[in-house]
């Protein structure tokens, strides 16, 4: 029996627009930081962005607590808690 494996991330699986929303707070970590992000949907998304994880490292920018941003990327789940790995931001 074979099994194909492919590497490449899934963009958006669960959504396929940006999330646009507006940036609570910051938490700086190694590689990058984590903005907890309240979107126009009334939900609340704890967004991962870094430069490993941009399709284009350039777009990398430190955003500010108030602003608003898109971000398009993976999105998941945990324990509740919705999550973006942020693949695009705007």
């Amino acid at each position: 029996m074979a099994l194909a494996v492919s590497c490449s991330p899934l963009i958006n699986a669960n959504n396929t627009d940006f999330t646009t929303g507006k940036v609570q707070e910051i938490v700086m970590g190694k590689d990058g930081y984590t903005a907890k992000v309240a979107a126009t949907d009334n939900s609340i998304y704890l967004v991962t962005i870094s430069r490993a994880n941009l399709l284009e490292p350039m777009q990398y920018r430190e955003v500010s607590t108030g602003e608003t941003i898109l971000v398009k990327g993976d999105v998941f789940k945990i324990s509740g808690v919705n999550h973006i790995t942020v693949r695009v931001l705007k």
